[in-house]
């Protein structure tokens, strides 16, 4: 399948829920292999959130991309990855550092 085949295509959940479209992927060139997805949802809203699946969660790919999770199951996946990644203040980091002794 040509890559630019797989932007645009639609996107299901395992419970065959419509969470959006294709709109990015993240590739290993040198290995040729798609390594996740990044997924548009088609909710209104004025903060669209996208989703990034792993390519293990890739069910089937034809006329649609069907996922083997559900819909709760990525937001999860989500909100621990948000939660990872918080932002943290750098004042505090410095402080920090500089309480540290080392001997």
């Amino acid at each position: 399948m040509k890559m630019s085949k797989l932007i645009g295509k639609k996107v299901l959940d395992g419970n065959a829920f419509d969470l959006g479209k294709i709109q990015d992927f993240d590739m290993d060139i040198k290995e040729g292999k798609i390594n996740s997805i990044t997924i548009t949802p088609n909710e209104i809203s004025f903060k669209k959130v996208s989703m990034n699946v792993n390519i293990t969660e890739i069910s089937e790919v034809g006329d649609y991309v069907l996922l083997n999770i559900n819909k709760s199951e990525i937001e999860e996946m989500q909100e621990t990855k948000k939660e990872e990644e918080k932002v943290v203040n750098p004042d505090k980091i410095e402080k920090e550092s500089k309480t540290i002794n080392i001997n």
